[in-house]
């Protein structure tokens, strides 16, 4: 049965998009299929994975031209596919009413397409239509939670959204946690990681993503980590991350 999550967070730079890639390619590497989608109108997803979004069909294709999965969908890496953002996918944000019921069920229809292990998405960090659509389509959540207060007292937006999607639909959705831009050594690191502790019982994910030179090169080159730079603490961190979230291990 196919894991559905969409990686999410309202607030900017908490390393949601280097969670989606890197989560996902370890997941590969692990032996798992995995199709990751880029829902964010800003590409980011799509450029950290080498793809030129300018270039390349898009999941808007899929959404709002009815192209085939066949068209649109990426497959570069083992066990690895992405669905990329294209050009146009701001245009979601702005169809009419009557129009996003039908794109939110288009969605859905592409990942029951999908013949995979997991499929990840990555959110804009807004709470517009297409987290709405993203939300429709999945059954669990991954919030990365930067190791700062601010990403913290911003969380009982995030957590209010899902609470009323929850109830319009009468489906719960499962929610996980990782702290990402992790300091050890830092106290505040670790004060906002047992407060989500504290908040999150068995939700929080057991690694926490160090802060790392690698892991913010590595987009510019079109690569994960793990392809950057083998080994390195971006690299351990989340094929440890990824061991977590197979088999639910939290703090």
């Amino acid at each position: 049965m196919t894991r559905k999550i969409a990686v999410i967070n309202q607030k900017g730079g908490v390393g949601k998009t280097t969670t989606t890639a890197n989560l996902g390619y370890m997941l590969a590497q692990k032996g798992y299929k995995v199709t990751l989608i880029d829902l964010d109108p800003q590409g980011s997803l799509t450029i950290s994975l080498g793809v030129n979004w300018q270039e390349h069909l898009g999941i808007e294709d899929l959404l709002l031209h009815d192209d085939v999965l066949e068209n649109v969908i990426v497959e570069g890496r083992k066990n690895l596919r992405l669905i990329p953002c294209g050009n146009n996918l701001g245009q979601a944000e702005h169809i009419d009413k009557s129009s996003s019921s039908m794109i939110a069920r288009k969605l859905k229809d592409v990942i029951s397409q999908l013949d995979d292990d997991y499929v990840l998405i990555d959110c804009p960090p807004s709470s517009g239509f297409l987290i709405v659509c993203a939300l429709y389509s999945i059954d669990e959540v991954l919030i990365p939670i930067s190791s700062d207060y601010l990403t913290l007292h911003g969380l009982s937006h995030l957590l209010g959204t899902l609470k009323g999607f929850e109830q319009r639909l009468k489906h719960e959705i499962k929610k996980w946690f990782v702290v990402t831009r992790f300091h050890p050594r830092r106290r505040l690191s670790q004060d906002v990681k047992e407060k989500l502790i504290s908040y999150f019982p068995d939700q929080v994910l057991k690694t926490s993503i160090r802060e790392s030179t690698p892991l913010a090169e590595s987009p510019s080159f079109g690569l994960t980590v793990e392809e950057h730079q083998k080994g390195c603490n971006g690299a351990i961190d989340y094929r440890d991350l990824a061991e977590d979230f197979c088999i639910g291990r939290t703090c």
